[in-house]
């Protein structure tokens, strides 16, 4: 068994579907916010819950949506476990999948910013990788007197994730004379912009002086009806004007379409 099919094997092994039963077993110890789901007050909630077992902590992260139906998603993460990382991101994607209003990377850090507070609960000094990171490379030492001890909370960072996703093909050289597609991230939204111009960098610097969180993620030097096949392909998760909501799949279909438009025009020429 490779590496991937142990993550899916052990992904199934702690992910369930919540039945309207289940749900309502959970809001018995809820504080609020699932009620409001299940009274229609809004319309989803993502919820922690942290259970201290011989073995160690256990998590139970779930999502709770009330569209059509009642009706959700919870996995039991150890909280040592070796993949953690992957299987929380893969849940996050298993529901942005399913449901449009869920961001992938937005949900995944909801869920460490609530697991965080339930572990500062229980007597651990927590931090997060965001506010380690201007100490990297520096060779700082952390010490706390908290009873249980120090526990990093790795929250993403949507810029560096787009960016690595896409090979950091962002930092390729511009040249004046040429026209770029671009795809820039809204930190705050989790909305990928398309857009074209002969010069993204100077189009990433006038929009960051509007709104501090949007970031050049990916660029392509090709023709610029691109821009608007791209639009046109994406048409229906527009948002609002070049805006749209693209999920990690959208975002691969997209790198294997420009992968092949660009394939294709180099050929020609």
């Amino acid at each position: 068994m490779d590496k991937l099919e142990e993550l899916i094997s052990r992904f199934d092994e702690i992910t369930y579907s919540l039945s309207e039963e289940d749900i309502f077993e959970l809001d018995k110890n809820d504080n609020g916010p699932l009620h409001n789901v299940i009274a229609r007050i809004n319309k989803y909630c993502y919820g922690v819950r942290l259970f201290e077992e011989e073995k160690g902590i256990v998590l139970e992260m779930f999502y709770v949506t009330h569209n059509n139906n009642l009706e959700g998603y919870i996995i039991q993460l150890p909280l040592d476990e070796k993949k953690y990382f992957h299987l929380l991101l893969r849940f996050t994607g298993m529901l942005a999948d399913k449901y449009k209003e869920v961001n992938e990377i937005i949900a995944f850090n909801t869920f460490q910013v609530k697991v965080r507070g339930f572990l500062e609960k229980l007597g651990f000094f927590t931090t997060t990788s965001q506010e380690l990171k201007p100490f990297n490379g520096k060779n700082a030492v952390m010490i706390s007197t908290a009873e249980q001890g120090i526990k990093n909370i790795i929250l993403i960072d949507p810029t560096n994730f787009y960016r690595n996703f896409f090979n950091n093909i962002y930092s390729q050289e511009i040249s004046e004379k040429s026209e770029f597609v671009y795809l820039m991230v809204n930190n705050g939204t989790g909305y990928i912009k398309i857009g074209r111009s002969k010069n993204p960098r100077y189009r990433e610097r006038t929009l960051y002086s509007q709104e501090p969180v949007i970031f050049i993620i990916a660029l392509w030097r090709c023709e610029k009806k691109i821009e608007k096949d791209l639009h046109e392909k994406f048409k229906e998760k527009r948002i609002r004007g070049e805006w749209f909501d693209l999920k990690l799949r959208n975002l691969k279909d997209l790198e294997i379409y420009m992968e092949t438009k660009i394939t294709a025009h180099n050929t020609i020429l």
